[in-house]
């Protein structure tokens, strides 16, 4: 077993060790489905338990021999969001398992951000357009540091209103990729997944093409285009699914 803890936090160093011991049956259970999270309360102090879904063998051996787990990565991307002046949830510690050789499965703590995500903020016929504003102008800061979050969606987007002016947390980050002067297609495509609601992704997609000095109509139609092959992988992939009987976790 192979466990890092954060210097700043070596006072939960005990709590980290028994987490393999504790996750199943132990903690406040707020999530349950690929992944599971849960919250734990240490000397009073809440901090947030993700156990990743186990692998299939294929990725086990890729995560044991040639490519950083999914919680190493949230554990060392955290730091990489805030080192460029994005708000995340502070990196706690990361666990990583192995049987016979292979890896199995792996933890990430972190600090606990309360904020609610934007979804139902956002996802309405008559949305908040100065979020949604706002939201553009931060999705536009990140591709301009070079940073795409490998699942910009509205859940994992969490907000709150300081001054009149809205802050954002971003979580769920360890799928992101770090690419100095993404182009355009690169851009574009990492948007797909920010919302199904057409009327919303058109307005942010347009406010991030003016922030950008783009063309409005052409990062509209490009993203509109992704997302429809985005959706349209999906429901194959769930119709498979329902024809081999499988249900989605």
């Amino acid at each position: 077993m192979r466990i890092v803890v954060h210097p700043q936090y070596a006072h939960v160093a005990n709590f980290v060790q028994q987490l393999p011991t504790l996750f199943a049956n132990e903690g406040e259970l707020l999530y349950d489905k690929r992944n599971k999270i849960r919250r734990f309360y240490v000397n009073g102090e809440p901090l947030i338990v993700k156990k990743f879904k186990r692998p299939h063998i294929i990725q086990r051996i890729t995560y044991t021999f040639f490519k950083k787990s999914k919680a190493e990565r949230a554990y060392l991307y955290a730091a990489k969001f805030r080192e460029q002046g994005f708000e995340t949830p502070h990196e706690i510690a990361f666990i990583e398992i192995k049987s016979n050789g292979l890896f199995t499965d792996s933890y990430f703590v972190s600090t606990e951000c309360s904020d609610p995500p934007l979804m139902p903020l956002l996802n309405q016929e008559a949305f908040d357009s100065q979020a949604a504003t706002q939201l553009a102008h931060l999705l536009a800061d990140l591709h301009q540091k070079g940073i795409l979050h490998g699942d910009i969606n509205l859940n994992n987007i969490l907000y709150r209103i300081e001054n009149g002016q809205y802050q954002f947390t971003l979580i769920d980050t360890n799928r992101s990729q770090f690419i100095p002067s993404p182009n355009f297609d690169v851009c574009m495509e990492n948007l797909k997944r920010l919302t199904h609601n057409k009327k919303l992704m058109d307005y942010v997609v347009r406010e991030y093409a003016r922030i950008k000095v783009w063309n409005p109509d052409e990062c509209a139609s490009t993203v509109f285009r992704y997302l429809e092959a985005f959706e349209a992988k999906v429901q194959k992939k769930r119709k498979l699914q329902s024809l081999l009987g499988l249900k989605k976790k």
